[in-house]
């Protein structure tokens, strides 16, 4: 099978290269084969992305069910924990290995602007035992452990609610909240750096997380992207498509759903804070005309945008599994088919304003 042999020929090189941004070969490729791209194109798209990546090592042996924690978050160690996912996949098998590490690695799944945990899924998506070990080396390397405070107060300053939406739309009037975005820093470190240690901790007890939560925050990344229609923002799309797959694996769900909504905010406080439209605001905004997917799909296919091939991607499968229109929408936009929205020139990269010769990727 063409995509399994390019996925493995895509596993030669380092899940990440220049200094942190995020190789999306093997994602991009499962997305346009899922989105009907011939095996002429999914094959020219992998080669012509993998000519830019850098080569990966050989798999170490210096990580092991004992110490698997000590070294989270540690870039170097990346050879060594896919090793060690290799090696547990082999013993358990895949999902079951889902199961087991899911819990210890959820608190860091703001890693690299999501890319492991989607890197992860993506693993899911196409049955590919490899690919997931891949993603869980990633992301126990690139692991970002978000602020916690061990003396939370009995009472929180802020209200309660179950709705991530309006937890968010209350932190835009809260002081001492306020953020100046590094145009040429990674996203993942500034989430990290707009993380108050205080105050963080707080606005991310507020919210109450029930079994419905990881729909709403679904809803809230889509609103959200929908508002500030920029290269960040679109993460929280895609990130929350790929939380939606591993949630399965998740055995404490509720606790997953936290650490989702954690990245969330970090996210959104990183951004300053934009301001987001409500259900029933984005619903008037959209056209009743929308293009169909028979539309957007083909054109998503001829991207030479990893962000736009993977967004549209998570908005297809979001919106086969009830979010709505919302996601045809933001999938129309990304991809130039609206007539108040001309096409997006390619993203640069994680890197919000990088050089050109990095824009193939995150």
């Amino acid at each position: 099978m063409l995509l399994k042999t390019l996925l493995a020929k895509a596993r030669h090189y380092h899940p990440s290269y220049q200094g942190g941004l995020s190789n999306h070969c093997s994602m991009t490729l499962i997305a346009l084969e899922r989105m009907g791209a011939t095996p002429e194109r999914v094959k020219s798209y992998a080669f012509a992305y993998l000519a830019r990546m850098e080569p990966v090592g050989t798999p170490g042996d210096g990580i092991n069910a004992e110490n698997w924690r000590e070294r989270l978050g540690d870039e170097s160690a990346y050879l060594d924990y896919l090793g060690f996912f290799r090696r547990e996949i082999g013993r358990l098998n895949a999902r079951a290995a889902l199961r087991a590490y899911l819990p210890g690695l959820a608190a860091g799944l703001a890693a690299a602007a999501f890319h492991p945990i989607i890197r992860t899924a993506y693993g899911v998506i196409a049955d590919d035992p490899e690919e997931i070990a891949v993603g869980l080396a990633y992301w126990a390397s690139r692991y970002l452990a978000l602020p916690e405070r061990p003396d939370m107060p009995a009472e929180l300053p802020f209200a309660s609610s179950d709705d991530p939406l309006q937890v968010l739309l209350k932190t835009r009037s809260w002081p001492g909240l306020e953020f100046e975005p590094d145009a040429d820093a990674l996203i993942d470190r500034e989430m990290l750096r707009a993380a108050d240690t205080t105050l963080f901790p707080l606005i991310a007890a507020s919210l109450e997380v029930d079994d419905l939560t990881l729909e709403r925050l679904r809803q809230t990344a889509a609103l959200l992207f929908l508002g500030a229609d920029d290269f960040n923002s679109l993460h929280a799309v895609t990130g929350l498509h790929a939380a939606r797959i591993l949630s399965d694996f998740a055995i404490d769900r509720r606790g997953f759903a936290r650490e989702v909504w954690r990245a969330l905010l970090a996210l959104y406080l990183s951004l300053d804070r934009p301001e987001i439209p409500s259900a029933a605001a984005a619903a008037e905004r959209i056209a009743a005309d929308l293009p169909d997917w028979n539309a957007i799909l083909p054109a998503a296919v001829a991207s030479e945008d990893e962000h736009a091939i993977k967004l549209v991607f998570s908005c297809l499968a979001e919106s086969r599994a009830g979010g709505g229109r919302h996601y045809r929408y933001l999938a129309a936009r990304k991809v130039g088919l609206l007539s108040e929205q001309p096409a997006s020139p390619p993203a640069p990269t994680e890197l919000q304003s990088a050089a050109p010769d990095a824009a193939a990727g995150h």
